[in-house]
């Protein structure tokens, strides 16, 4: 079986700090060699569907601006399992737009669709206000976050 990895980048470049993902998947694009077999993917801003983003690759690492209660520019990489992910409805009983990250890797989950590996790099946002442009600590971050993901895509994936 051949492997694939899928980069997926979550944001809206719109809302300053939370097209951080963005910013990581163009300098991970802008890298002169990359694996075979890798797939990157600017996500925007979906909802469950997010979820069929993910099916029939071997890994999957998502990137998304993330509050995770941490100074503006501190990133974390985490599994789903390990990591603590907000879910907005965490039974899906309200409106399918509220649906984020969380709610999409359940519904994968429950599809048996998830890839094997799930790697989330969550990028603490200063300002996720109406405007363009990253903030100086998350620009920092996407250099930093881009680096280590580069490093991961020399790893083939587990499973």
């Amino acid at each position: 079986m051949v492997s694939k990895t899928l980069v997926l980048a979550l944001g809206n470049t719109l809302r300053g700090d939370d097209g951080a993902a963005t910013a990581v998947l163009q300098s991970i694009r802008a890298h002169p060699t990359l694996p075979d077999r890798t797939d990157l993917v600017d996500g925007g801003t979906p909802g469950l569907e997010t979820a069929l983003l993910l099916e029939g690759y071997n890994r999957a690492i998502i990137i998304d601006a993330a509050d995770m209660g941490l100074a503006a520019g501190e990133w974390r990489r985490f599994l789903p399992g390990n990591g603590r992910l907000p879910a907005r409805d965490t039974h899906l009983t309200g409106t399918m737009h509220t649906a984020g990250l969380a709610e999409a890797l359940a519904l994968g989950d429950a599809l048996s669709i998830l890839p094997p590996e799930v790697i989330v790099y969550g990028i603490q946002p200063a300002d996720i206000g109406w405007q363009e442009g990253l903030s100086e600590p998350v620009q920092t971050a996407v250099h930093q976050v881009a680096a280590a993901i580069l490093r991961e895509l020399t790893t083939p994936p587990h499973a």
